[in-house]
């Protein structure tokens, strides 16, 4: 679940149409990961704060299932040439919140948490990555990510956007 953790939040600097890539966010909807569309979960699920060329991003990750694991981690990038990029910042996964049963988990859990996790990433750490949205099947969108300018089929997800009313959460 960690490398799917990994994956999921290297993919997270995504949006929508190439010209606007962050429409759907704009609008308010939300990124929901590797989706179960009929159970309605989501591996992981990031919604955007934009302003101008930049955005903040909030990532949430679903992790363990019992008990319940997730974490959220904050990360900020541009808009360039209808991409979304950003430094992936071992730091932004330290400072990140663990969480069990939905109330912040205690030091030893969201420690073991953070260090398995930022293990994980860091060979990632200080890579800069775009993400650029393509369709993919069953109405489904791409994050096809690129590390360094070359593009990462390992770390590219599948999302769909998704609105508070539409009933998603995380889960697998």
């Amino acid at each position: 679940m960690m490398l799917t953790s990994l994956l999921l939040l290297a993919a997270a600097a995504a949006g929508g149409q190439a010209d606007d890539p962050v429409a759907p966010a704009r609008a308010g909807k939300t990124q929901c990961v590797m989706p179960d569309q009929a159970k309605k979960t989501c591996v992981g699920t990031t919604s955007y704060k934009i302003s101008g060329n930049s955005y903040e991003a909030t990532t949430r990750l679903f992790l363990a299932a019992t008990p319940l694991i997730t974490m959220e981690i904050r990360t900020r990038g541009t808009v360039s040439d209808g991409q979304l990029c950003e430094t992936i910042k071992l730091a932004d996964f330290q400072a990140g919140t663990v969480y069990m049963n939905g109330k912040p988990a205690e030091d030893a859990t969201a420690n073991a948490v953070k260090s398995q996790l930022t293990a994980a990433v860091a060979p990632l750490d200080g890579k800069n990555t775009c993400t650029t949205i393509k369709p993919a099947e069953n109405g489904l969108l791409l994050n096809e990510l690129s590390v360094d300018g070359a593009v990462r089929p390992d770390l590219s997800q599948k999302f769909v956007w998704v609105s508070d009313k539409d009933g998603y959460k995380l889960g697998n």
